[in-house]
Formats: C-alpha cells, sequence, structure tokens
C-alpha cells in the first residue's frame, strides 16, 4: 500500500471530518507483540525501496519480503535467514541484496509452496490490490533448494482481481489447500492442480472495520487471518485489524486488534512459523519498517 501522507489528520480537520476517541470503534486488546525484526530504509535488502508490501515465511523459517517504491512500482524480492534457535530481536539477517522481480506487480500478498506443482518450493504473489492496481494474475517465484531466487512466470486466476492468497500444507488432512481474498469475498482450492481452475466461494461479505483496506491473508491447518490496514479515510486514532476464519468460511475471531499510531504503522502482512505468527508493520513516517510477534 502506497506510503500515508503524514499530514491526514490535519487534512480530516480542514475538510470538517470527525476525528475519532482514543479508543477504537470496537475496542479490542492490542495483539501485536515484541519485535522481532527492524528494517531501516537504509537497509540494503531493501535497494532503495521505501514500501513494505507481501511477507511469508519460507523453508527453514526463511522471510521473503516485497519492497516497493511509491506507487508500487519497480518491486524486489527481499530473503532474511533465520539466526539462532530463539525468536529474538535477531531472528533474521539479511541474506544479502534482493532480487528485482517485475512480474511481482504490486507484491501486495505472498504464499509458499513447499512442492508447487511438483517442481519444488516456489512463493506465489498477487500482483494486485484492493483497488488501485487490481489484477487476476500471480506471479509464481520459483527457488532452488537453498531457498534463493529463481525463475518466475505468471499464472492468471479465473476468480478475478485478488488482494490476499496463502497456502497451508497441513490443511484438508495434510493434502494442503490455498485461500484467496478478492474485496469482500473469501475462495479456497486444494493443493493439487492448477491454479487457473478449481476455486469454490465459501464466504461473501468479509467483516471490516470502517473503510479499511486489504492486506495479506495466511493460513494454517484449521484457520485462515485476514488483515486490514489503516489508510487515508482511517480516523487519525485508527486500529488496523485481523479477522480469523475457519476453511468454510464461517467467523472465528473479529475484532483483533493492531494499533495504528496514529496513522502510522500500517499492517501489511502475516505468516506463520510453527506456531509462531508474525505481522509485517509499514511505517509511514519514515521509521524503520517492524517485523512482530502476532498474539493470536
Amino acid at each position: 500500500m502506497k506510503k500515508l501522507l503524514s499530514f491526514a489528520s490535519a487534512l480530516a480537520v480542514m475538510a470538517g471530518l470527525a476525528i475519532a476517541s482514543t479508543t477504537p470503534t470496537h475496542a479490542a486488546t492490542d495483539r501485536s507483540g515484541e519485535e522481532r525484526l527492524r528494517i531501516p530504509n537504509s537497509s540494503a535488502c531493501r535497494a532503495g525501496r521505501t514500501v513494505m508490501q507481501g511477507m511469508v515465511a519460507g523453508p527453514g523459517g526463511r522471510l521473503y519480503i516485497v519492497f516497493t517504491k511509491a506507487g508500487g512500482a519497480e518491486p524486489v524480492l527481499s530473503r532474511w535467514l533465520r539466526d539462532g534457535s530463539a525468536w529474538d530481536g535477531t531472528s533474521w539477517t539479511c541474506a544479502g541484496a534482493p532480487t528485482s522481480i517485475p512480474a511481482l506487480g504490486h507484491g501486495n500478498d505472498l504464499a509458499y509452496h513447499p512442492n508447487y506443482q511438483g517442481r519444488g518450493p516456489a512463493l506465489i504473489a498477487t500482483q494486485g490490490s484492493q483497488s488501485a492496481y487490481p489484477s487476476d494474475a500471480v506471479a509464481i517465484v520459483h527457488l532452488d533448494a537453498s531457498g534463493a531466487v529463481g525463475s518466475s512466470e505468471v499464472v492468471h486466476l479465473p476468480i478475478g482481481n485478488i488482494s490476499g492468497l496463502c497456502y497451508s500444507a497441513t490443511a484438508a488432512g495434510g493434502a494442503g489447500k490455498y485461500a484467496a481474498r478478492r474485496a469482500g469475498n473469501l475462495w479456497t482450492h486444494p493443493g493439487s492442480g492448477s491454479l487457473t481452475s478449481g476455486w469454490t466461494l465459501v464466504k461473501t461479505n468479509l467483516t471490516s472495520h470502517d473503510n479499511r483496506s486489504d492486506q495479506g491473508i495466511d493460513c494454517s491447518e484449521n484457520y485462515i487471518w485476514n488483515t486490514k490496514s489503516i489508510n487515508t479515510s482511517t480516523p487519525a486514532t485508527g486500529w488496523n485489524w485481523v479477522y480469523q476464519y475457519n476453511w468454510s468460511g464461517g467467523d472465528v475471531e473479529s475484532d483483533i486488534g493492531i494499533p495504528g499510531r496514529n496513522l502510522v504503522d500500517e499492517i501489511e502482512d502475516i505468516t506463520h512459523v510453527g506456531s509462531d505468527f508474525f505481522i509485517g508493520v509499514n511505517r509511514n513516517d519514515g521509521a524503520d519498517d517492524s517485523v512482530k510477534v502476532f498474539i493470536p
């Protein structure tokens, strides 16, 4: 998502818009935990790109993050290696210069598949976002045995423009399964077979707070997590939100709150390694971006 204007609150006041109180419309406990990775704008793993986008944990606990320039231009795919056995502040270290991949498009979300189409591990990136960059295409980025980035290709989905995608190898009794979000709709797909067919609509009208923007989703054996971020229409004290569903689209938990710090901290994606969940936070005031623990 594009960087938010630092003077958004001032514009809202000038326009006569009501500013919400410090308590979110639907009060919830702060579910963002300790920081696990801090990524300054000067990091070599950003290659000068200023906007954090999709994020996913891959093989061996490696972390993959898409960074773009404002406007979704010139995306790069960065790779972070796990350092040590504890999930502490140095859990991941930059694996060197990122890879420029134009096929990532907006790179709003990333999914990891350990053996895509029987061809080995791959990352699957949505090319579109909720509204600014609509696209029915996803980029398939193949990884080698070490997790390094290899060749890529583009696949078009029959369900239309999507902005969120995840894959769980443990879903469906270990057969694996995809989930995709298209605005207010939630779709699923078997883990095998081509992504160009076989999708099932399981829910419409996903839960939402105010005018939040769709961001990344994550899925596990039993659940799907859908994230919604602050944007320029959000009240100045607004929060980011996470919603939990089961694979049939049923609500499990709503109102999982991630503070937006006065339109600064914008949730971009959510991912997990085992039972450890993490959120990517894009900071819109020039401060370092962050990967924090998510408390489900």
